[in-house]
């Protein structure tokens, strides 16, 4: 996406308007002392584009009283824009109104035009975002399938101060979980692994997972339903039986037609009766494998009571082991042979109890085969009918009759054709193991991406290796999970445990040059063509108290001052290999060294000095 900063411009309390001058295809520095003013240039940045107080601070006493509205006027696909924020309130509340001109203009001052909701909408159309491209995984910080918001691609346009050589974080914001949650995502369409095909794609697979889910939970609910009607069947079977309205020998299906001849009444009552009934059976064969269980469970802890005995005796023979490797070599005859022999005892017996025999097993096998028949057995017995041979009266038949007539109507499940739905269960699950192989190739490309990135990454490790000391022959190796760029010996499987801030400085100028430059040459439609850097040469300066004139004088004495020079020459080589490429690019540094640092530069523009005597973000004159 091709941008870049025009200016930004701050409306300042007393009517005068503060204006800084940016270019594109430039490395635009603002240099001075601390406490000018530099930081701020990437925070009011940050503001302009609905930043929230979570990633935006701005000082209240030296800039927030002075300024009324923050702004700028910037470039955005081929189009020129001003936007405006108002100021930040004393208690520190930030404003909600924008002021926006589709032509670029610069208006006295502002006035609101839109809320941030307007503001957010407008920009994300110029990020190429839209209701398709939404959060794919929801989190504590982030909402599952909200439109992915322009801001969570702006971590790669700054390189704060407190994140420049921090060894851990490589990028900003990252200390924020919604950022954390949605940073796989972002690199993934940043990076071009995904695109807007695959992103329909993605969204087609959780339809049809969950249609599938569906769809599996409804056929197990009409199992469960179809189980319950068996079930009530049985019940209405076993009450006609003990109420001795139908003969206790019929079969399933015979009862049943019994009962619906009975309740339409074309056939009179008729009992006979068994010489046993299956009641009785089926507790008589409960009854016997009880009894095996009770044998089998004897005999096992008979068994485990003889191998605790065996290990009494072993535990007493322990010392004939301690006399042999002690003592063994003074005896001999029949002393040494007695020994031996109670050794070997000792051994057998151990084996006897370490090793589990073959009858073990068979019967810890037949115990669980005889609980599960046990189990079945009661499910029959359950819905078996317990008759009591007695003579009922007609008319106490013709009651019970009534109860069974009721409950044989509360009969009711609506049948299916299962075939047809188990086939289109089976077209589903094939339908979406199909989109899931087409979606499978996404990783295989993040891993080609990944690669390609370090190879972007490592020409730019290798024009720094003399900063990098030690560290500049090796290889650049991106770590996807740990969101960190490492380094390591080429061909070795370990990588380096760096330390020095000023290797971890180069390793997050020479990641962040390296990843632009793949994004401007995918055209990745997501990401600013621009960044900005907040003082690269802090690992350099052991205090925060520095005059920007002595800057090479307080760096000569040590190979620094050739290391700070570098950081301007690794983006000026940054910014002709882009110009090569016939690609724009906009790098802002906000730094405190002299202009010799950039002197052999071709790229170069200095926008200011921030001297704090006669110039600084604010004018003196307010202060």
């Amino acid at each position: 996406m091709r941008f870049y900063i025009d200016k930004m411009i701050l409306w300042l309390k007393n009517g005068d308007t503060r204006i800084l001058k940016f270019e594109e295809d430039k490395i635009n520095i603002i240099t001075g002392n601390s406490k000018t003013g530099k930081t701020a240039v990437m925070e009011i940045i940050d503001y302009c584009f609905c930043g929230s107080n979570e990633t935006v601070v701005i000082s209240q006493e030296h800039i927030g009283e002075n300024v009324l509205w923050y702004g700028l006027r910037f470039g955005i696909n081929e189009k020129i824009y001003t936007i405006a924020r108002g100021a930040v309130s004393e208690d520190g509340k930030f404003s909600s109104e924008y002021y926006f001109s589709q032509m670029g203009d610069i208006p006295e001052v502002p006035f609101v035009k839109m809320n941030e909701t307007e503001m957010k909408k407008l920009l994300e159309a110029e990020f190429s975002l839209n209701d398709e491209i939404t959060i794919s995984h929801g989190g504590k910080g982030v909402k599952k399938d909200v439109r992915l918001s322009f801001r969570f691609f702006l971590l790669y346009n700054t390189l704060s101060k407190d994140i420049v050589d921090n060894g851990k974080l490589f990028f900003d914001k990252l200390t924020i979980e919604r950022y954390r949650e949605t940073w796989s995502q972002v690199f993934d369409l940043a990076f071009g692994v995904v695109n807007l095909e695959n992103i329909r794609l993605k969204k087609e697979i959780d339809t049809m997972r969950y249609e599938l889910y569906l769809a599996e939970n409804e056929q197990k609910r009409y199992e469960k339903k179809k189980e319950q009607y068996s079930y009530k069947k049985d019940m209405v079977i076993k009450h006609a039986k003990e109420k001795l309205l139908i003969e206790e020998t019929l079969e399933r299906e015979e009862a049943l037609q019994q009962i619906e001849r009975l309740i339409e009444q074309e056939v009179t009552f008729s009992t006979e009766y068994t010489i046993q009934q299956e009641f009785v059976q089926l507790q008589e064969e409960r009854e016997n494998i009880n009894l095996q269980l009770a044998k089998l469970n004897r005999f096992k802890k008979s068994y485990t009571s003889y191998k605790k005995k065996l290990q009494e005796e072993a535990d007493s023979l322990k010392p004939i082991n301690y006399i042999l490797e002690e003592y063994g070599y003074r005896l001999d005859g029949e002393y040494k042979q007695f020994l031996q022999v109670l050794k070997k005892e000792l051994d057998n017996v151990k084996t006897v109890i370490s090793d589990k025999q073959p009858f073990e097993y068979d019967v810890d096998r037949k115990i669980k085969e005889l609980n599960k028949k046990i189990k079945e057995i009661d499910d029959q017995i359950s819905k078996t009918a317990d008759v009591s041979y007695y003579t009922v009266p007609i008319a106490q038949k013709l009651v019970s009759l009534g109860e069974i007539k009721a409950e044989y109507n509360n009969l009711t499940f609506e049948t299916k054709d299962e075939m047809k739905a188990i086939k289109e269960l089976e077209k589903k699950k094939e339908y979406l193991s199909q989109l899931e192989e087409q979606y499978a190739v996404i990783d295989e490309r993040r891993e080609l991406v990944i690669n390609t990135l370090n190879e972007y990454v490592q020409s730019y490790i290798e024009c720094s290796k003399d900063s990098l000391d030690e560290y500049g022959s090796y290889v650049s190796w991106f770590d996807y999970k740990k969101k960190q760029l490492t380094l390591k010996k080429n061909k070795s499987a370990s990588i380096a445990q760096i330390s020095s801030s000023s290797d971890h400085l180069y390793m997050h100028l020479c990641l962040f040059a390296g990843m632009h430059q793949m994004i401007l040459n995918g055209e990745a439609p997501y990401v600013p063509s621009f960044l900005i850097i907040d003082q690269p040469s802090r690992p350099y300066f052991n205090n925060s108290e520095y005059d920007y004139k002595e800057s090479q004088i307080s760096l000569s004495k040590k190979d620094d001052w050739f290391k700070v020079k570098n950081i301007f020459s690794l983006w000026d080589k940054f910014l002709n290999d882009a110009k090569a490429s016939k690609n724009h690019f906009q790098i802002i540094i906000l730094e405190h060294v002299s202009e010799e640092a950039w002197e052999k530069c071709e790229n170069i523009h200095l926008v200011e000095i921030f001297d704090g005597k006669e110039n600084a973000l604010i004018p003196l004159n307010m202060e």
